[in-house]
């Protein structure tokens, strides 16, 4: 059988609830009949105290317990009962004698008010002794044979003993009735409890349960391929901080599947163009429309040659995704590699009647780098300005330091590139149209493989408008310092 986790935490929680109502009821009784009896023997010591001081001021006033030993002659046994005139065995004096118990005389017993000095509303059941511990009466119940004698003292002497009953035997039907009461109202207030546990305990498994529940189910719908599945996320819980975990982890997803498609729409679209136009030329070649000449050739190869670069690129990039891609480090000397790249892309460059300017700084500007990675950076830097720079312009590279860098600034003139497209220029297959488009373009991939390159050496690459009025791409690489620097 499965269990629900709101189930699961209904019942922990209401188990938690009901274990603190029980030990509550526990606790309850417990302290109730501690406190109790403790307030029964308390209460005893009180009238033991007391009754001691009536005893000994009445043997004072009669000099023995002869008078004592008189009064309880005319009178019958205790058969169940105080004596006649004796406060009732329950402690209460009876309506007649709200002070003691009166002689036959009628003008007070020996615990009369007017002997003892004071009236006793309460008087627990007792027996007492003379000196000789013989009996000479008792009121009420006699105590049983292992309660304790106290000493009633007169000017320091010994005149006589008396017993009182413990707490227990004070427990009368009454007390004993109301003491039923109260552990059965607190049993009562124990189940009420229990019970609203239980509301309580469903409302909160329902209430804290119902977020993880939105979870679950837009779980299932981003399991099932809908990546545009959010949750709403309000607050700052740990719930709600999983909401917004949830709903990065989706975005993320919908992105890789939109960089996914558009991978697919475009290696297709790149592979489609190269391989469309040797087809045409192949056909034209075949139906005599176009002769196997050297410009024929010269245009096949063209073709033939950007493929093979757009696959070149693709496997580099596979292999820097997956870490694979190769890096020989060495110290080397950045500015010659600059150079070099620049003195490659001249002839290219003026024939399209556009400037190129190299301005080193430094003679030397050192680092640990790769050289053939560096050079293929730079040369895609340079392919890239050749590209989309319209004739006429300029381009220029310069190449600063400092104590901790080198920065490289590559920067052409017109056409620019819009503001909010700036970011999305190392994305791959990105390009701008229509001032750079697909025509004079290439697939898109080299200023991505350019960023993976920078970023395994450690540096930066940004992108921005350039003061020529086109783009300025800035390298910054961290330098190594040499006994030339």
């Amino acid at each position: 059988m499965k269990v629900s986790i709101t189930s699961k935490l209904f019942l922990a929680i209401l188990s938690a609830c009901v274990l603190a109502a029980v030990a509550m009821g526990v606790a309850i009784r417990t302290s109730f009949e501690f406190g109790f009896v403790d307030f029964l023997q308390e209460q005893s010591a009180s009238e033991l105290a007391a009754l001691q001081q009536e005893l000994e001021a009445s043997y004072v006033q009669h000099g023995n317990w002869d008078f004592v030993r008189e009064h309880t002659q005319d009178r019958p046994p205790f058969e169940g009962g105080p004596p006649p005139g004796e406060p009732p065995g329950d402690g209460r004096p009876p309506p007649d004698a709200p002070g003691g118990f009166r002689g036959d005389d009628g003008k007070g017993g020996p615990f009369a008010p007017g002997i003892a000095g004071h009236s006793r509303p309460f008087r627990p059941p007792y027996t007492l002794y003379d000196a000789n511990m013989k009996l000479v009466t008792s009121a009420g119940p006699p105590p049983p044979p292992e309660a304790v004698r106290h000493p009633l003292r007169v000017k320091g002497q010994t005149v006589g003993w008396v017993a009182v009953a413990g707490p227990a035997s004070l427990i009368n039907q009454a007390e004993q009735r109301f003491k039923d009461r109260q552990m059965q109202a607190t049993w009562i207030i124990v189940g009420f409890t229990a019970l609203l546990s239980a509301a309580v305990s469903i409302i909160l498994a329902r209430t804290l349960l119902t977020p993880i529940k939105r979870i679950v189910t837009a779980t299932h719908r981003l399991a099932g391929g809908d990546y545009a599945t959010r949750v709403p996320a309000k607050g700052s819980d740990e719930l709600q901080m999983l909401a917004s975990d949830f709903n990065r982890l989706a975005a993320s997803l919908e992105k890789a599947e939109s960089d996914r498609r558009d991978f697919i729409a475009d290696i297709s679209h790149e592979l489609r163009t190269p391989l469309s136009v040797l087809r045409g030329e192949l056909e034209a070649i075949e139906d005599g429309v176009r002769r196997p000449d050297a410009a024929t050739i010269t245009s096949l190869q063209s073709e033939v040659a950007m493929l093979s670069q757009l696959i070149d690129d693709l496997y580099e990039l596979s292999l820097a995704d997956i870490g694979q891609l190769s890096f020989e480090k060495v110290p080397l000397d950045l500015v010659p590699i600059v150079e070099a790249s620049c003195d490659v892309f001249r002839e290219r460059l003026a024939a399209k009647q556009i400037t190129l300017e190299f301005d080193p700084d430094d003679a030397h500007a050192t680092l640990s780098g790769d050289p053939y990675r560096l050079t293929q950076l730079w040369k895609n830097l340079l392919e890239n300005a050749l590209r989309y720079t319209n004739a006429g312009g300029r381009v220029r590279l310069s190449v600063t330091s400092n104590d901790n860098d080198i920065h490289v600034d590559v920067q052409d003139s017109f056409p620019p590139v819009p503001a909010p497209l700036l970011p999305h220029l190392f994305d791959r297959f990105f390009r701008v149209d229509p001032s750079r488009s697909r025509q004079s373009g290439g697939a898109g991939l080299g200023l991505a493989l350019c960023k993976h390159i920078v970023e395994q050496h450690g540096g930066t690459i940004e992108a921005s408008r350039s003061p020529l009025g086109g783009l300025r791409i800035l390298v910054q690489l961290p330098r190594l310092h040499t006994h030339h620097d």
